[in-house]
């Protein structure tokens, strides 16, 4: 589904914006699962002691930057870009003073859908590139740029994760471009990306709850049905999404590169 009025969205979340509801919805929730993942990723081997991070739609507030170091997770060089002006609070300075400052690269105001206009020689081999809740706040032809892009600054060994809702017959009112799973499978693969996992989000439980019950097992069903006693619609919707992707409102994929690029 795409929205012909508009090319390109300028929404972004915030954690106050969360907090003044009163509780924190899954959409919010499945942004901490997704940090907490690539967090997860960049612990194993230390490989954040080393890792060059390129974050595209990084947010005002740059929540994975954020998370990393209340991990007590610095990482080598960090890249945060985003079409929106950052709002640079004081977690962020202290961060940046402990990274150093020639290792925190800033470009907000910028649009990665355009031609790269910083030399993307500046920040080689990157170990990480994420794309979180971008895709579907551009048009098709600014996602097939994006991705573009993306394969541009990227290596063979640069692990990319990105993150899209999934259109099941009705978008959300500032997503101007919602893609299937199946599209989204297609353009990745027509872009030359090698997805290695693929993980749902969030699911709503009308749609998971048939396919659970279904293929899910004995053991998980019981599991579920013992949780859903005390967990809300939210965090269910968080809990089963990773075991059907195809199935879920959202999906992270995890792919890298195709091809001889070095």
């Amino acid at each position: 589904m795409q929205d012909p009025g508009r090319s390109i969205d300028k929404t972004h979340l915030s954690i106050d914006q969360a907090e003044d509801r009163g509780f924190i919805h899954r959409d919010y929730l499945a942004h901490c699962f997704r940090w907490s993942h690539v967090v997860k990723h960049l612990g194993k081997k230390k490989l954040y002691k080393k890792a060059r991070i390129v974050d595209i739609g990084c947010g005002k507030e740059i929540p994975l930057l954020k998370t990393l170091y209340t991990m007590k997770m610095t990482p080598k060089e960090y890249m945060a870009i985003d079409v929106n002006r950052i709002n640079f609070q004081d977690i962020h300075r202290k961060i940046v003073e402990k990274m150093g400052d020639t290792n925190f690269h800033l470009e907000d105001e910028y649009d990665f859908s355009e031609d790269l206009s910083f030399n993307p020689i500046n920040f080689i081999d990157p170990h990480v590139i994420t794309c979180f809740e971008v895709l579907e706040h551009n048009t098709v032809p600014k996602v097939v740029k994006i991705l573009a892009n993306i394969h541009e600054i990227a290596t063979k060994d640069t692990t990319i994760f990105i993150s899209t809702p999934v259109f099941n017959g009705k978008a959300a009112a500032n997503h101007i471009n919602e893609m299937t799973y199946e599209f989204m499978e297609s353009i990745l693969r027509t872009r030359e990306f090698e997805i290695i996992h693929r993980y749902g989000t969030f699911a709503s439980q009308k749609e998971i709850e048939p396919v659970l019950y279904e293929t899910g097992g004995n053991d998980l069903t019981i599991a579920y049905e013992y949780l859903k006693e005390y967990y809300d619609s939210n965090l269910l919707s968080c809990f089963l999404a990773p075991l059907f992707p195809k199935y879920s409102r959202n999906v992270l994929w995890e792919v890298r590169i195709c091809g001889n690029q070095t």
